[in-house]
């Protein structure tokens, strides 16, 4: 299948965009953590309060997570290693034995046997700019990009934020939308992620994120 890009839009229309789903964008990767803020007190913390009765780790997570955002947002470099890091660097910073880092240890994934190597970095720098120098659209990065970061396992913690942000600085900076998943897409999301870790195919589940978790209700001004 092909993934050709489904919008285009200007990056400074993303950037727009990803402004105006901020408190999406952040309320569902923090889900990836289990985070316990809803959706309305994920909008109050990033409005610059604290929530009453939530935990002060919930609402560092979330505090996180919009600092990560609005990184990826400016960004004007292209995707690299490097931004990744720095992506990294601001949501699991505090949670990890090294924030920012390549993972230099061994790691276990829950519900699957699969164990990712300790990654190298040439390895990963080449990797990564393998996927994007392809003749390909940016959508198709996006995703490559994504699956990569999350079955490697390129951190210590924090994978799947780093990767599904990974994932949103390549689409804003080519205009090509959003990637967004949902509280009711969760539970197929793991399923097809468990599959991915188990067996390395990802085409199963590239198809799912591109038809269903690309952002399309939006009007740009």
């Amino acid at each position: 299948m092909d993934f050709p890009d489904k919008f285009q839009l200007t990056q400074y229309q993303n950037q727009k965009l990803a402004i105006k789903e901020m408190v999406r964008l952040v309320y569902t990767a923090s889900r990836f953590e289990d985070d316990r803020a809803t959706f309305r007190q994920t909008e109050t913390i990033i409005l610059g309060s604290d929530v009453y009765g939530l935990s002060a780790d919930d609402m560092k997570i979330i505090r996180q997570l919009q600092s990560a955002v609005e990184l990826i947002i400016r960004n004007q470099a292209p995707f690299s290693l490097k931004v990744s890091h720095a992506i990294n660097g601001l949501v699991a910073k505090d949670e990890s034995l090294a924030w920012g880092k390549l993972r230099t240890g061994k790691v276990k994934i829950g519900g699957t046997n699969y164990l990712p190597p300790i990654p190298e970095y040439d390895q990963v720098v080449a990797d990564l700019t393998s996927i994007m120098s392809t003749d390909q659209s940016a959508t198709w990065k996006a995703l490559k990009v994504m699956l990569y970061i999350m079955r490697k396992q390129l951190y210590w913690d924090g994978n799947k934020r780093t990767a599904l942000l990974s994932a949103n600085d390549i689409l804003i900076r080519a205009g090509a939308g959003l990637l967004i998943i949902d509280d009711q897409q969760l539970s197929e999301f793991y399923k097809l992620l468990q599959n991915y870790y188990n067996n390395g195919h990802d085409s199963d589940l590239m198809v799912w994120l591109y038809e269903g978790c690309l952002l399309t209700d939006f009007m740009i001004k």
